[in-house]
Formats: C-alpha cells, sequence, structure tokens
C-alpha cells in the first residue's frame, strides 16, 4: 500500500523567496509583485536572479506589483516591479540587473520597462550641463518648456537644443531698453525708441527694428517732427508731414543720399494722416504727389502717388484718382466712340481695328488686337465675306488661303514724330513707305503734342525683321502731323490658316502659298474633301494657233507663258500647267497636258512661248476640259509650308491628263522649294486610287535651285490600290513614321525619284516598295553619263599545264601563240583565281586545249594547255563574263581616277540587266581603261564582244527604308486582303522590294512572321532562329574574334584570323586559310620538309561512283603502297600498279595491262601471261617467282603480236626464284628488260 503524508496535500506558504533554499511541490513562495507554487522539489539558485533560471519549476498563482521606489543603478529587478524614474512610474517589463551610473546619473533602460505612470516634474531654471529626463520642466527666458528626449544639457550658456524639448507655457519678461550685446530669449521684452517689442526666438546682436522676423512689436510711440527734411535722420516712432501727409518712421534712417528714404519709402515709412493740396489745372510737366488735386476737362481729381509728371488724370487709376465727375457726353468725339469707366471717370473707348473684339482684362474693357494679323480662321459656320478672324471667319479654305501671304509685319518698334497736326485716330493706308513688302496698314492716334501712337491694322506681304517704315502724310492721312518712323520688329515667316474642326468640301486644287500653315483644329476633326463637279485643273485643250516653225523635237516639261480668261480678262486666271510638245517644224504640234495646274475655267486661253518650242511660233492653247474634282489634285504645296491635323478624303477619280489617280499632296508647278520643304504632319489620306504624296521634279525642272521636296511625319496613307508616297524624276522625299495601307505601291521611286524612310510601314496591298530606272531625262540634276566600251576577249588556261609550274609566270604584257592555231593575241590583266587571262589586239581564234607558247617581254618563254571546255569548237577565246568586266573610253569618261563612283549602275548594248559596280581597279587615266567588279557576274548568254558600247549612271531611283514593317505585303487592296479575315489571295515577301531597269532598293526591315532584313544580305528568321549572310564582300577591320556557333553536337570553333600564309605553319585553331594559302601549300611546294599524309584504306574502301575523280591519290594499307585513279582504274604510284598474285592452273592465259605487277605461283603447273596488245611507251610490267618454281613449270609471257628483245619470239623464264621487269620502247625493239635477278 502507498504511504500518503496528509501533510502535503495542501499549499504551504513559505514567505519570500529565499535562495539556496529547499522547496517541495506546493511550497508557495512571493517572488517580487507575483506570487509562486512549487510544481518540482528543487533547491533555489544562489542568486536573486537566479530565479529566473528555475522558473520552470513553479507555476505563476497570483500577478501584482511590487513598488521599488526611486530607480536606482546596479538593482536586479523583478517582473512588475514598479520604479520611479523622474516624474514617470515604469512597470518592469523583462527581468534584468540596471546598468551603472553614467555621468552621475543612473539612466534607465526602457527596453526592459514600460510606462506605468505619467507626471511632469518642474526643475527650475534651465542649467548647463545637466542631465533631464522626459517630462521635465524647466524656465528658459520668460517660457516653461517640457523635456521630449532624455539628455545632458550643452556646458555652452545659451545653447538650449530646443529639439529635445516642447513649449509648456509662454510668457513674457522684461529687460529693460535693448543692449546689442545680451543675449535674449523667446518672451524677453525690450524698449527701442518709443516702442517697446518682445523677442520671437533667441537673438542677439539684431536690432528690433531691423527685422521683423526675431521681434514683434509690442506698443508703438510717436514723436512729432514737423515738416520732412530730407536732411534730418529719424528714429522709429518720430512723425513728419510729407504733402498733405502725416508718416511715421517705422526704421531708422540716415539720409546721406545712399537710399531714397523720404516717406515715399514704405520700408521706412507708414503713413497715419491724410490731406489734399490743390493745383489748378493738370500739366503735363508738372511733378505731382500724393494729396495734389488738379481739374482735368470737366472733372477733378487728386493723385494717389508720389513723384510723377506726364500722366494724364485719367489714364491711370495707380496715379489719379476721381473727386469729382464731370459731363460724361463730353467725352465721345469720333464715329464709334464708346463711353466706359476708367480708373477714375466715364472715358472714351474709340473704335478698335477691324476683327479687334471687344475684351476685357479683369480692370478695364478694350479692343483686343486681331487674332495675330497673321492667323486666317476657317469655319463651317463662317462666310467667305468675312474678314477671316476667329470671330468672323471664313467658310472656305481655298477663300482662307487665296488670301493667305508671308512676310507680315506683325510687331513694330522705336516709334518716332508724328508730332503737331490734327489731334485724332487715323487709319493708313497710304503713304506707306520703306521695307520691300507691301499692304501693310496702320491706326495712328495724335494728340498734337507727343509721339504718334501706332498699331498695325494689317501686316500687308513681303516685309523683313530690321526694316524701317515711314508714314507720310498723303492728302492728310495722318492730320498734317510729321513723318512717322518706326522698325520692324518680326515678320511673320507665313500665315497660319487654322481650320475649325468640320468637313469642307472645296474646289480643288488649294494652292497653298510659300511659307503657310495650314492648320485643322483635330486629326481626325477637320476633314477635307473634294466638293461635287468640275476642278480648276485642266483635263484637256485644243491647239488654236502657233507652235509651228522652229527646230523640230520633243519638248517636255514646258510651262504655259501667260492665260487670257475666257471673259478676255488677265487678272486671277489660272497658272502652272505643263505641257509636253512635238513638234515637226512645220506641222501642227501634238500637245499632251503633262500637269493641269490651277485656276482655269473652260475656254480660258493658254500661250506658250515658242522661244520654249525651239524658236517656233508662239502656241495658243483653249482649255476644253477641266478634270473632276476627286481627280485633280487636292493640295499644292510650296517652300516653307505646312499642312497638319486633317483628314484628306474622297480623291478617288482617274485625272483624264495623266491617266492615273489624283494627288493628294503634290508640289505647285509655279512654286520652288529654296530654304524648307513643304511639311505634312499628323495628317492621314483615306482615297482609293489615289497617291497620298506625289513628289514629281520635272514641275521644278526649269529651276536649278528647287530641292523638289516634300518632308512628312505621322501622315497615314490609307489609299487602296493607289500609292503611298510617289517620287519621280529626281523628286525627293523624307518620311518619317508614313504608315501605308492597301496600297498597290507604298513607296515608289521612278526616273531618279528618292524617298528615306525611318519608322515607316506596309501594310497589306500589292507592293512594299519599288524603284526603277535614273535621273537622265532632261531634268536639271539629270547627271551625264559615262559612255563606255567593252575592253578585249577572255582564255582560260589550265593551271597545272604551266610549264614554269607557277601562275606567277602570267604577267600582263606577255604574248600568247597558240601552237596549233596560229592564234596570237596579248595578255592586258590576269585572273589567277579564275584561270582567266584578258587579252586584247588579238589574230586569229584559239583552239580549246591546245599547247600555247608564251612570249614574255624579256624574250623568255614559257607554255600552257588552253581549257578543254571554255569557248566553243570555233574558238577558245570569249566574249567578256564573270564578274570583272574591263572597260575604256575614248571621249574622255575615264580620264578622271575618281570618274566612277562605287555603286553606280553599269548597262551594256544588248544586255537588258542593270549591274551595281562593287570595285574599280587597274586605273589608267592616260589610256582611259579600267576593270570593273560587279556584285553579279555577266553569264555566258550575255557575254559581251570586244567594244560592246555601255554607260556608266549613278542617280538611280533609291527608297531607303531604315526600321520598316511590312505587313502581309500582297494580300492586295481592301477588299482581297479582307481585313481582320482572311486575305484571298496570299502575302508573299518577293512583293516586299522590286528593283527594276537599276532602282535600288535600301531597307532593314521586319515583316509578318518576324523575318528581319537588311537587304538581300542579311537575314534573321525569328520564328526559327536561322540567320543568313549573303554579301559580295566583307570588311571585318576591327573584328578580333569570331565565334561560329555549334553545328548539331559538334562545338563551335572561334576564328580570328583569316590566314594567307601558304605554309601553314602557324598550325593554329583560330585562323582559317585562304584560298592562296591552301594553293600554295598544295600547289607551290609550301608544305615544308616533312609528310603529308593522304587517305588512308583498304582495296574495298576504295571511293567509287560520284566521290571518286581523276587523279585521286590515297594509301592503300591492304597493300601497304600508295595508288593513284587514271580514270579507269586504280595503279601504284612510282612503281606500276599494286602487285597482284597470279596462281597457275594449267590452262588460263592472263593479258597484262600496263604497268601491272606480279607474284606468280608455278607450284601446280606452267603458265602464261600475255603482254597488252596496244602500249604506250614507257609502259612497265614486272613478274616474280614467288614459290622458286619456274625452274620445273615455266613462265611464259606471250609477246602478243609485238616484240620482245627486238625479236617476234615469246620469252620464257625457266630460271628458279627469277624476277624481271619489262619496258616498251616503241614498235621497233618491242619490250627491253630493264630488270633481271
Amino acid at each position: 500500500m502507498a504511504d500518503f503524508k496528509l501533510g502535503r496535500i495542501k499549499f504551504k506558504w513559505r514567505g519570500n523567496w529565499g535562495t539556496s533554499t529547499a522547496y517541495l511541490i506546493d511550497d508557495v513562495v512571493k517572488y517580487g509583485g507575483n506570487v509562486y507554487v512549487a510544481i518540482t522539489n528543487h533547491t533555489s539558485q544562489s542568486t536573486s536572479a537566479g530565479f529566473y533560471t528555475d522558473l520552470a519549476k513553479w507555476s505563476l498563482q497570483s500577478e501584482s506589483l511590487f513598488f521599488k521606489g526611486t530607480y536606482a543603478a546596479d538593482t536586479h529587478y523583478k517582473l512588475n516591479d514598479v520604479v520611479k524614474y523622474g516624474n514617470r512610474q515604469y512597470r518592469c517589463t523583462t527581468q534584468h540587473t540596471s546598468a551603472s551610473v553614467v555621468g552621475g546619473v543612473a539612466i534607465l533602460n526602457d527596453s526592459n520597462f514600460e510606462l506605468y505612470l505619467d507626471g511632469i516634474n518642474f526643475r527650475g531654471d534651465y542649467a548647463t550641463s545637466t542631465y533631464y529626463k522626459v517630462n521635465d520642466v524647466v524656465k528658459y527666458g520668460a517660457g516653461q518648456y517640457k523635456c521630449t528626449t532624455a539628455h545632458t544639457s550643452s556646458g555652452v550658456a545659451g545653447n538650449f537644443d530646443e529639439t529635445k524639448f516642447t513649449s509648456f507655457t509662454d510668457g513674457l519678461q522684461f529687460e529693460d531698453s535693448y543692449a546689442g550685446g545680451t543675449i535674449y530669449q523667446k518672451g524677453d521684452v525690450v524698449t527701442y525708441g518709443g516702442y517697446a517689442y518682445a523677442a520671437t526666438q533667441e537673438v542677439s546682436g539684431v536690432t528690433p527694428v531691423a527685422s521683423a522676423s526675431e521681434w514683434d512689436l509690442l506698443v508703438p510711440g510717436f514723436k512729432a517732427q514737423g515738416d520732412y527734411n530730407s536732411s534730418s535722420t529719424y528714429k522709429t516712432g518720430d512723425v513728419v508731414n510729407f504733402g498733405g501727409h502725416q508718416f511715421v518712421c517705422i526704421v531708422d534712417t540716415i539720409n546721406d543720399g545712399s537710399t531714397v528714404v523720404n516717406p515715399t519709402n514704405s520700408a521706412y515709412w507708414t503713413q497715419i494722416g491724410y490731406g489734399l493740396k490743390y493745383n489748378g489745372d493738370y500739366s503735363a510737366v508738372t511733378t505731382y504727389y500724393r494729396g495734389d488735386v488738379v481739374r482735368q476737362g470737366s472733372s477733378t481729381f487728386v493723385a494717389i502717388a508720389d513723384g510723377f509728371i506726364n500722366v494724364t488724370p485719367g489714364s491711370d487709376g495707380t496715379k489719379w484718382q476721381l473727386i469729382a465727375q464731370g459731363d460724361t457726353g463730353a467725352v465721345l468725339t469720333t464715329r464709334g466712340d464708346m463711353i466706359i469707366q476708367d480708373a477714375t471717370a466715364s472715358t472714351r473707348l474709340p473704335i478698335g481695328l477691324p476683327g479687334a473684339v471687344l475684351t476685357t482684362d479683369g480692370t478695364d474693357p478694350s479692343w483686343s488686337n486681331p487674332e495675330g494679323s497673321n492667323v486666317i480662321y476657317v469655319a463651317n459656320s463662317g462666310d467667305d465675306t468675312n474678314p477671316g478672324t476667329q470671330f468672323l471667319p471664313f467658310k472656305t479654305i481655298s477663300k482662307a488661303l487665296s488670301v493667305s501671304t508671308s512676310g507680315d509685319i506683325v510687331e513694330i518698334d522705336t516709334v518716332a514724330g508724328g508730332t503737331g497736326g490734327i489731334p485724332g485716330t487715323y487709319n493708313v493706308t497710304t503713304g506707306v513707305g520703306g521695307g520691300a513688302g507691301s499692304g501693310a496698314q496702320f491706326r495712328v492716334v495724335l494728340d498734337g503734342s507727343s509721339t504718334a501712337s501706332v498699331s498695325i491694322i494689317s501686316g500687308g506681304s513681303g516685309y523683313s525683321a530690321g526694316e524701317t517704315i515711314t508714314l507720310t502724310d498723303i492728302s492728310n492721312s495722318i492730320g498734317g502731323a510729321s513723318n512717322i518712323t518706326f522698325n520692324v520688329v518680326s515678320a511673320s515667316i507665313g500665315d497660319v490658316v487654322y481650320v475649325k474642326n468640320g468637313v469642307y468640301r472645296e474646289h480643288l486644287p488649294l494652292r497653298v502659298p510659300a511659307g503657310v500653315t495650314l492648320r485643322g483644329e483635330s486629326l481626325r476633326g477637320t476633314e477635307v474633301r473634294p466638293a461635287a463637279g468640275s476642278s480648276h485643273t485642266i483635263a484637256t485643250v485644243s491647239i488654236n494657233t502657233g507652235g509651228t516653225g522652229g527646230t523640230p523635237g520633243t519638248y517636255r516639261y514646258v510651262k504655259q507663258t501667260s492665260t487670257l480668261k475666257a471673259d478676255g480678262s488677265t487678272n486671277g486666271g489660272g497658272t502652272a500647267s505643263v505641257f509636253t510638245v512635238v513638234t515637226d517644224g512645220s506641222s501642227t504640234p501634238t500637245v499632251t497636258v503633262y500637269h493641269g495646274g490651277h485656276g482655269y475655267v473652260a475656254n480660258d486661253t493658254i500661250t506658250i512661248a515658242g522661244s520654249d518650242l525651239g524658236g517656233s511660233s508662239d502656241l495658243k492653247l483653249t482649255v476644253t476640259a477641266l478634270e473632276n474634282n476627286n481627280a485633280s489634285y487636292m493640295f499644292l504645296v510650296n517652300n516653307t509650308t505646312n499642312i497638319t491635323l486633317m483628314t484628306m478624303k474622297g480623291m478617288t477619280g482617274t485625272a483624264t491628263h495623266t491617266g492615273e489617280g489624283a494627288a493628294v499632296v503634290s508640289l505647285d508647278p509655279a512654286g520652288s522649294i529654296t530654304t524648307s520643304s513643304p511639311y505634312i504632319q499628323d495628317c492621314s489620306s483615306v482615297s482609293a486610287n489615289a497617291t497620298g504624296i506625289k513628289i514629281d521634279g520635272a514641275l521644278h525642272q526649269h529651276d536649278s535651285n528647287s530641292n523638289k521636296s516634300i518632308l512628312a511625319n505621322d501622315f497615314t496613307q490609307i489609299n487602296s490600290d493607289g500609292k503611298g508616297v510617289f517620287a519621280l524624276n529626281g523628286g525627293r522625299g523624307e518620311m518619317v513614321s508614313v504608315f501605308t495601307y492597301y496600297c498597290a505601291k507604298s513607296f515608289h521611286c521612278t526616273n531618279g525619284g528618292f524617298i528615306r524612310g525611318l519608322n515607316c510601314s506596309s501594310a497589306y496591298g500589292e507592293i512594299g516598295a519599288e524603284a526603277s530606272g535614273s535621273l537622265n531625262d532632261g531634268i536639271p540634276g539629270s547627271e551625264t553619263v559615262l559612255n563606255v566600251q567593252t575592253r578585249g576577249q577572255q582564255i582560260k588556261y589550265q593551271p597545272a599545264t604551266i610549264s614554269t609550274g607557277s601562275t606567277s609566270s602570267l604577267d600582263a604584257g606577255d604574248i600568247v601563240i597558240g601552237q596549233t592555231s596560229g592564234a596570237r593575241a596579248k595578255v592586258f590583266y590576269v585572273q589567277v583565281a579564275q584561270d582567266t587571262l584578258f587579252i586584247e589586239d588579238i589574230y586569229g581564234n584559239f583552239q580549246q586545249g591546245e599547247v600555247c607558247t608564251i612570249e614574255k617581254q624579256d624574250s623568255t618563254t614559257y607554255t600552257f594547255t588552253l581549257n578543254t571546255a571554255y569557248g566553243d569548237s570555233t574558238a577558245a577565246n570569249t566574249g567578256l563574263q564573270g564578274f570583272l568586266i574591263p572597260v575604256k573610253s575614248t571621249d574622255g569618261s575615264l580620264s578622271s581616277a575618281s570618274a566612277i563612283k562605287l555603286g553606280s549602275n553599269a548597262t551594256f548594248t544588248g544586255n537588258p540587266t542593270y549591274y551595281r559596280i562593287s570595285a574599280v581597279t587597274e586605273t589608267d587615266t592616260a589610256a582611259q581603261t579600267a576593270i570593273l567588279r560587279f556584285t553579279a557576274g555577266v553569264t555566258s548568254i550575255y557575254e559581251m564582244a570586244e567594244g560592246t558600247a555601255g554607260t556608266i549612271s549613278q542617280k538611280f531611283s533609291n527608297v531607303r527604308l531604315t526600321g520598316h514593317d511590312f505587313l502581309d505585303i500582297g494580300t492586295g487592296d481592301f477588299v482581297t486582303s479582307n481585313y481582320p479575315g482572311n486575305a484571298s489571295q496570299p502575302a508573299d515577301q518577293a512583293d516586299e522590294v522590286v528593283e527594276s531597269s537599276g532602282g535600288r532598293v535600301y531597307f532593314s526591315s521586319t515583316d509578318q512572321d518576324g523575318d528581319f532584313r537588311v537587304g538581300d544580305l542579311f537575314r534573321i528568321q525569328q520564328s526559327t532562329g536561322i540567320a543568313t549572310l549573303n554579301a559580295d564582300a566583307f570588311d571585318l577591320s576591327g573584328l578580333t574574334e569570331l565565334q561560329l556557333g555549334s553545328i548539331g553536337a559538334e562545338i563551335g570553333a572561334t576564328i580570328n584570323e583569316f590566314s594567307t600564309d601558304e605554309t601553314m605553319g602557324g598550325n593554329s585553331p583560330l585562323a582559317v586559310p585562304t584560298e592562296f594559302a591552301v594553293k600554295g601549300f598544295l600547289q607551290r611546294d609550301k608544305m615544308g620538309t616533312k609528310a603529308m599524309v593522304p587517305p588512308t584504306g583498304t582495296t574495298a574502301q576504295r571511293p567509287t561512283g560520284v566521290e571518286l575523280f581523276n587523279g585521286a591519290l590515297r594509301f592503300n594499307s591492304e597493300l601497304v603502297t600508295w595508288e593513284g585513279y587514271n580514270g579507269s582504274q586504280w595503279t601504284g604510284l612510282g612503281g606500276g600498279n599494286p602487285w597482284a598474285t597470279q596462281t597457275a592452273d594449267g590452262s588460263t592465259v592472263i593479258v597484262a595491262a600496263a604497268n601491272d605487277r606480279y607474284f606468280v605461283d608455278t607450284t601446280a603447273a606452267a603458265m602464261q601471261i600475255n603482254l597488252p596488245s596496244s602500249p604506250l611507251v614507257g609502259d612497265q610490267l614486272r613478274f616474280l617467282d614467288l614459290a622458286g618454281t619456274f625452274d620445273t613449270n615455266n613462265l611464259t609471257v606471250g609477246r602478243n603480236t609485238g616484240k620482245i628483245m627486238g625479236a617476234t619470239e615469246d620469252l620464257i623464264i625457266s630460271t628458279e626464284n627469277a624476277s624481271i621487269g619489262l619496258v616498251y620502247t616503241g614498235a621497233t625493239y618491242g619490250w627491253k628488260l630493264i630488270e633481271n635477278i
């Protein structure tokens, strides 16, 4: 039975926990403020803090607080101990022993306590080098401050750290009169002069009146000093009389002349009293001060400013104030005057300038200047009888453009003159002189004595900045005043025609004058369309009279001389039409309209000067029909014009005079692009069949100064079956972010046109970019092509047959003589890489495969054999073909070393191909010869005979696209592309770029399949990761290393050199040998002194079929011998064919082949081997007694109709172990022994 001790079945109070004491289960102790019950028998630790070491042996029974008094250093604190620290009480949250004192102060560690009770502790006046706890309160100056951060104060007096305190209470402390050397605290009060001030912060050395930020004025004081005296010194509080007013000094003043410190200076004085002083009628030469009263007209005014002169009462409310209003009706003097209330009184407001708007600056009403006299407005709500101002706009764009100009005067200055005369307002339209312009109008206001006031009514046109304008009094145009002059500060580059949102149906063409900007209100909100009916562009003409006589010919791009309108007048008629005229000198000429110009009506008469038609009589034409508006030209642009923010639609017709679609934006035939190209920006063209931008250089062909160019940025082309950008006849276009959709041709150049596109795109449509032809149409800027003829012919030699053993023997100047044909020619160039000689001075025809003797210039000779396959059976010398074509000239075309430009086109009679010149070598300017290298070789189909005429040109049509995007090119127009559905015709990458007749398209592009291309030279198929490089030549200068990626499982190689070392002595894994190096290594004895290892293998491993070629060499590892293939069989090298064993059977007769070698075994029977039936001189045979049995079973060598040792007998070998060799010497002596062992 268990032994129970009843005394233990209860809690036992043991009092305060003690160190090194035995405790039993259920013993209860007090530790700190808490009560615990022992749950494990144990002996307590030897230190007070050790209780927490055995905490797991106790169970908390109750929790309480234990007040330990003031916090002390080096003291163990238990959980829930409460201490007083400063004015606060804290509860211990982590048992610990407090740190020792620092600087004599016990500092409580916040991390071991939490705030239990808050409070404050007043510590008296702030002291230096004193430790302050949080919520300690000190007095500093007049205020009390509460500590927010425990710290020890600075040891320097006055260094009160406000960042560690917060204001507790504010107060004031009187410190008597201000002293400059005293440190004042916030709240200190001092007297200075008659004023009392309170410090707003700690301050020293700052006079109270010198800074508003350090001092606050508490009590002001005054001291009367009588009238102001500019030579007196005044202090704060001094009061003076100034005019009719009184002022008090607020800052000490010293009137030493360095600063204006009279009472008008508010930095030193404040006004405290007001008065009036009557001064009679206003005078423009009197200086007035505040309080002065004057009479002006029927009203009385008081001055409210000091020290001003020549300011008319009522004109400036900051200077005068109305006291008594006179008769308001007395101010009206001129038609259109209005009565307004100015700063002080009712006054006259004259009529404004034409187009001005009555407006206000928030204080007074006034007439605005017209919205920049060079801004013309158009709105659907307007009327073409309006002046075209913002509030009275025109209705049509054509009207606005017809009155727009450039060189308007927009700002003037330095007005002089205009004195005397009759006061009043004059609109001056006559007597305007000076400057290069005309049509300017001005408003002049005179007062009869002062300089006139001049403002601009109309800026005219043609003026320039810096010009001086003079207004002269003509017919009292300026009221009899003296001449007025002023300077032009600025003149406009051109008017701005601002078109409000709306749809504008216009009669076309719209001619945008030079310098003028046509600006819509928004891209899609401003829409321009052709009006119904006819345009003002010529479609057809008939011939009235003239055009006969003169020099026959075709006269292209001829412009009209004059127009006689159908009503008989010459003013305002059509202009800029362009024609092609064909004359024969006697008959009525043939006339074709090239460009229909603008401004025409039916039955207008046009004259073309006979001097432009080869001296014929003047040609008179009648306009018989006009183009439909939708088949005409929408915008004709000029120098420095700009079109922006609008959409052009509806140009869907086909022009009669061109047979092509309409042109949305094109050059004005009457213009000239000399300083800045027309610029089309942020627009869209949406017109099926039309050309969005047409740049025809022929229209300016008579002006060599014209750049013939148009620029465009963000001009979208949605011209189904039309063109996006079309440059021709030397026209030039620069396009940025021009996107085309559904166009038959997105970017098209012909006849020397040029387009440079950056970040553009071609989407859908038929062709992305096309270039064709060159600029050689008689247009200024057309090049004079170089006329050349081909030089010489070609023959090919067999390098292995050169008797000297080296191609280095071949030289220009050598004479080649055919040993069979007797043909003769002179070598002028050697193309070693192609085994080709270029020859001239040719006599006769060489034969294929014949041996030629070459006579060098030093009279030595050598031989080679001509190629057996080059040429034909009639001649081994052929016309020129391949990549190198020699040329010559006789007209001076090649008299300059730089005459032929790389990249030029070369064409030849009878050959439709345009060849690109990649190099020019062997230039001889004296002989006018050179050798051209083409990027594509001349094929044998077009081989060129000597003297074939050719031309070299470089002004080819060129489309250059950088960062271009091709999208589904080839899918066609809006219908066939069927976006967003499936296209009815497939995309074709071949249609992205088209070049013909020598035109070039240079491009870097990406298409819908992710193919990135740089011309035809470099391509990356991003979808597959395949990159293709295809170039005529590479310039790898600067490339130090080339890494070739892995192929399949093979590791790629790194290349850092293309080596020409024929010895390959470097044995480098990083170098690739050139053709020269390989050929030299194999053919020019550059292998060195070691060994070459050929292909090695058994007899069964010999190559066959397409892998077997004449002259093949190998080492037969089975026969242990070198062997070569002679075209019909393998033979041994240096001793005949490989040794073969023949075993006698008593009946078989063997026929030997030339150079056979036999091991003969006659062990079983005698044997016969016959000699070859048709041997050649030098053929050899060898026979060896393999078994040593020739003495018993003889070997018979059958002569096979030939001779042996000169005899017509067989050779019988009967000597044991015999071995013989035979050589064929010819039919006379036959086979002779060369070995007999």
